[in-house]
């Protein structure tokens, strides 16, 4: 019934709104046709540019070392070995972020949830904290998501966070979206978390997607443990996209999880390697 109602209410803001350009929170970092290298743990990979801004928090890093399990697929299909990233998404100018819930995003998400008696904007906003760390070529820093039992538990069941491209500016084929994620103490309780999706978006048109359900991120060994856990999701791209998400649907909510998910850096390019020991 949320999502029925959600795609009415999309529906008539369209209408409404027309073609809506969206508003970014991202400031981006890099410049055109330069950088995009990738830094981690003191060292980079890829081409020049990678950049050691944002902060850690302390929080767990994603190796880029070729043992951080994987879950990408190509074409559909799951490719096998652990992928390393060496490209992020400056390396094709001055990328943003955006957050929003089933791909929904900028004035027409406020739209959408002033329609529907909302006034979980803030709320959802505040749900992704640092977003622009996924955008700054660094696998150390990231941005943390947050579950709300109010505002997840209600009207809305997902939390999303795009990367966009400059205008004119496609990923082509052949190339990732993959994002490095961690899990403080592996999220223990595995009924926190429903699935993981990875999305590319050409002109606003969706064009692949990994999905990960409840099971499949369990195999991953994410999720139910004790200790820190990382991990690279999404797609070798078999159609260009200027825009990456990843979406993020809790399960049922007893309490707010104020630290439940990192999102590290998009990874534009990589490679796939034998799976080494951590």
């Amino acid at each position: 019934m949320k999502t029925y109602k959600l795609m009415m209410a999309t529906a008539v803001a369209a209408m409404s709104l027309g073609l809506m350009a969206c508003t970014s929170n991202g400031d981006g970092t890099g410049s055109d046709g330069g950088g995009g290298g990738i830094t981690t743990g003191g060292t980079s990979s890829g081409t020049s540019g990678g950049t050691t801004g944002g902060s850690t928090g302390g929080g767990t890093t994603v190796p880029n070392d070729g043992s951080t399990p994987t879950d990408i697929t190509d074409g559909g299909v799951a490719v096998t070995g652990n992928f390393i990233c060496t490209v992020g998404s400056r390396a094709y100018g001055t990328p943003t972020t955006e957050i929003g819930t089933h791909g929904v995003v900028g004035g027409l998400l406020t739209t959408i949830l002033r329609a529907l008696g909302a006034t979980t904007l803030t709320d959802l906003l505040n749900s992704i904290s640092e977003p622009d760390n996924v955008i700054d070529g660094n696998l150390d820093t990231y941005a943390t998501v947050s579950f709300t039992v109010g505002l997840l538990g209600g009207l809305l069941d997902s939390i999303d966070e795009s990367v966009i491209l400059p205008i004119g500016k496609t990923v082509p084929a052949g190339k990732y979206a993959v994002f490095g994620v961690s899990f403080p103490n592996g999220l223990a309780n595995v009924a926190l978390l429903n699935s993981i999706a990875v999305t590319t978006f050409n002109n606003a048109v969706q064009q692949e997607t990994n999905k990960l359900n409840q099971a499949q991120i369990v195999l991953l060994k994410v999720i139910g443990g004790s200790t820190p856990t990382v991990a690279f999701i999404g797609v070798k791209t078999t159609k260009a996209y200027d825009t990456a998400q990843i979406s993020l649907t809790p399960g049922l909510l007893t309490a707010n999880v104020g630290d439940a998910m990192h999102i590290h850096e998009l990874c534009t390019d990589g490679r796939l390697v034998t799976p080494v020991a951590p």
